[in-house]
């Protein structure tokens, strides 16, 4: 009876109900302290939800599983409901709840009786089984657990069913159903911190501090007028639109300050590249990563432990830099999806780069923004250009509040904003000789829309050895060493000169600043986010223009179809940029202002509504904004929030040539499967599959299934009992990366991927 009403099956700490419930308690206290004023939050029904989610677990079957577990047979208990199968602890907790004696009405009620049985996503309990269980199993252990119980404790009885016969939902009772997910999301937040004995969260030692130590080191300077504004409107929700260059990454530091934060960009090179920063050159620790590879980044940067691990998977520190998708999944409102909504309700959230985004994730991204707000978090959007379509939607549909200053903030130059290119725009094809006639001492940059067409144009300048291609097409070890050399020739520094060809890859992950721009036309935000990889951190100084544009002509450029579905970007909007840009056929100055103007003239309500982009922007809202809580039947097209639909792969020309390694990488990795996840086998294992992972490239599904039906698939590569990678016999070579099969009835309409 000594090992009877443990909590967890760890055969090291043996943890018993009443040791983790004081845990969450002491958890709790801590999250009081660090923030001390969630809006919105009864810490009361917290702190009861805290004290009365696992009393259930002094069940027979509960016990004996532990002890099984443990092996303690010898202390097994006898169990009179043999017949009877084992009902979630969450459910028989909701017994020993004293209702009337601490909670003052039925809504109260309700909230408690529905964290602490929910608390975990189980499959429903037979209400014989549930009944059984409580009346005659639990009664066997109420008194002496009892003793042992420091809180009030009531005798067990069935009659808790009134305050879980109807979900609590917002369509229901909006200030409930607020209160649910805190009271909810919070218990599940100090519960798995406690069962994890790592903090339920780390106090913020004072961002803005080590920012204003980080301009004065490397820029002699202090805050410029962007850094203030948002340090002026930290309590606000906020919309700026600032240039790039101008310092948009501090500022955000600022508004965050000493507040919990999350801070998110759309790619995961530029996360990457974000955090290290944030950690090296600012010198703020208290900082974790989040995306799909995290624990591969970490190990990368010699800063993995579980420990560090855990805290980030449990969003524990006091700032994130994340990919957006890790964050915004609660608006589909499945089970549990009140974690992350009660995290973010004392927290603040910023949005890089929001133009770069789909329509499905903008979705997502709005709703999400609307749910924040009303629950009591904050957010701030920055961005280099805000389409006008946006305001209208997240203050006519949404009613989102936010602030927004009159003027975007540009980047000066003795009180100058700096005119940084001249600009001509084309109506024709891409024109290769116009690249050749060029002057051989520049750095050029050519950008196109398709992997495709890159490749087409590095063959026809093949025979120069200056010329150089970089797109998303090649193995991540070649990836990385062809970023690095793109960086290293963008740097402002570096005397170098050469041709550089290119996809929209480099259009917000890779810093470089080139000399001269050769570009197909994407859309307006598109030639913007392209623009600014060239005299990026210069005035332009001389009179030859340094953007050329190429609009297709009376033909399409590469990637853009009026067919959307195969389209880089929705064909109208296309159209809209192509129209607006048509009267720039001879060399114009084009300022931060004209980019501002532009998107401000066509990126309006009026302009998009027809085009298919706006139209599955509003027909996504239509659907996020009708989901109820915990709705099974979730609708089919919103799924998959990133729309990735990519599959990792080994060329088989790279696995041919690298076998010996890639099976013996296979072998170690798997070994390390069958061994206790201690920190240095975890370590191990992540960096085995990181060498391994340099090997593959990411390529569409399609691509894959259309593999196996010319017989190219070769094998499959078996990694562990879940994971596998599939050999792929396309054409590869670290030159130029991947290529598939020309067979037009296969890959017709389909060359922009």
């Amino acid at each position: 009876m000594n090992n009877l009403f443990l909590a967890k099956s760890d055969v090291q700490l043996e943890e018993t109900i009443v040791k983790h419930t004081k845990t969450l308690l002491q958890e709790l206290d801590r999250l009081k302290v660090i923030y001390c004023n969630i809006p919105n939050l009864r810490c009361d029904l917290l702190e009861m939800a805290c004290i009365y989610h696992d009393v259930g677990k002094i069940n027979t079957k509960f016990q004996n599983k532990l002890l099984k577990a443990l092996k303690k047979t010898d202390y097994l208990l006898e169990d009179m409901l043999p017949k009877a199968g084992e009902v979630p602890h969450g459910y028989l907790s909701c017994a020993f709840i004293p209702y009337k004696e601490i909670l003052e009405n039925k809504e109260e009620r309700e909230i408690v009786a529905q964290a602490v049985y929910y608390h975990h996503k189980r499959s429903a309990a037979s209400p014989k089984d549930l009944k059984e269980t409580i009346l005659y199993d639990l009664p066997k252990y109420y008194l002496s657990f009892k003793e042992a119980f420091p809180f009030f404790l009531a005798e067990p009885k069935a009659n808790f069913k009134p305050y879980l016969n109807r979900r609590i939902r917002k369509q229901r009772n909006q200030e409930q159903a607020k209160q649910f997910v805190l009271v909810k999301g919070l218990l599940n937040k100090i519960d798995y911190a406690a069962s994890a004995h790592i903090p339920v969260e780390i106090a913020n030692p004072g961002l803005g501090n080590y920012v204003d130590k980080f301009l004065a080191v490397k820029y002699k300077s202090g805050r410029n007028e962007l850094q203030n504004y948002l340090l002026e409107n930290q309590k606000e929700n906020n919309i700026v639109i600032a240039s790039t260059g101008i310092g948009k990454t501090e500022a955000a530091l600022y508004w965050i300050g000493n507040s919990k934060g999350f801070f998110t960009l759309p790619l995961r090179v530029s996360i990457n590249s974000i955090y290290r920063r944030i950690e090296s050159e600012i010198n703020f620790k208290e900082v974790a990563l989040l995306h799909s590879e995290t624990e591969s980044e970490y190990v990368k940067n010699d800063l993995y432990s579980i420990d560090y691990f855990e805290k980030t998977r449990q969003w524990s520190m006091p700032l994130t830099i994340s990919t957006l998708d890790q964050i915004l999944d609660f608006v589909f409102k499945e089970e549990g999806f009140e974690k992350k909504l009660a995290t973010l309700a004392y927290s603040k959230l910023v949005i890089d780069e929001i133009q770069m985004y789909s329509p499905k994730m903008l979705a997502c991204l709005l709703v999400a923004l609307k749910e924040i707000t009303d629950i009591g978090g904050n957010f701030t959007i920055m961005t280099a250009t805000f389409a006008p379509f946006l305001s209208d939607l997240m203050v006519g549909k949404l009613n989102i509040p936010f602030k927004q200053p009159c003027d975007p903030f540009y980047k000066k130059l003795n009180g100058q904003v700096i005119t940084r290119h001249r600009l001509i725009v084309k109506n024709e094809q891409l024109n290769i000789e116009d690249i050749v006639k060029n002057e051989i001492d520049q750095k050029i940059l050519i950008i196109v829309n398709t992997v495709q067409k890159a490749q087409e144009i590095h063959d026809a300048l093949k025979e120069r050895d200056d010329v150089f291609l970089f797109h998303s097409r090649f193995t991540k070890m070649d990836r990385k060493a062809k970023e690095a050399a793109i960086q290293e020739m963008g740097k402002l520094e570096n005397p170098s000169t050469g041709i550089w060809i290119t996809t929209q890859v480099v259009e917000a992950s890779v810093d470089i600043d080139f000399d001269v721009l050769y570009t197909e036309l994407s859309d307006l935000n598109g030639l913007f986010q392209r623009m600014g990889r060239v005299y990026r951190n210069r005035i332009l100084d001389h009179e030859r223009v340094n953007v050329v544009v190429y609009d297709g002509g009376n033909d399409y450029p590469s990637g853009i179809s009026y067919r959307d579905k195969y389209s880089v970007v929705d064909s109208s909007i296309f159209e809209i940029s192509k129209q607006a840009l048509q009267e720039y056929n001879s060399p114009i100055i084009c300022t931060e202002e004209l980019k501002m103007e532009l998107i401000e003239k066509n990126y309006t309500t009026q302009r998009l509504e027809k085009s298919t982009y706006y139209n599955d922007v509003k027909e996504f809202l239509d659907i996020l904004t009708s989901i109820e809580e915990y709705d099974e039947e979730l609708d089919p097209r919103i799924t998959d929030l990133r729309e990735i639909f990519n599959e990792t792969i080994i060329p088989y020309s790279v696995y041919q040539e690298n076998q010996n390694t890639i099976e013996d990488l296979v072998a170690k990795y798997s070994k390390t499967l069958r061994i206790k996840a201690t920190n240095a086998i975890r370590e191990e294992r992540a960096k085995l599959r990181d060498e391994l992972y340099e090997f593959t490239v990411d390529i569409p599904q399609f691509r894959v299934a259309n593999a196996k039906k010319l017989n190219r698939e070769e094998q499959f590569l078996k990694i562990g009992s879940y994971e596998s990678i599939k050999v792929i016999d396309y054409e590869y070579d670290s030159t130029v990366g991947l290529k598939y099969p020309n067979d037009k009835k296969l890959f017709s309409n389909s060359q922009i991927l």
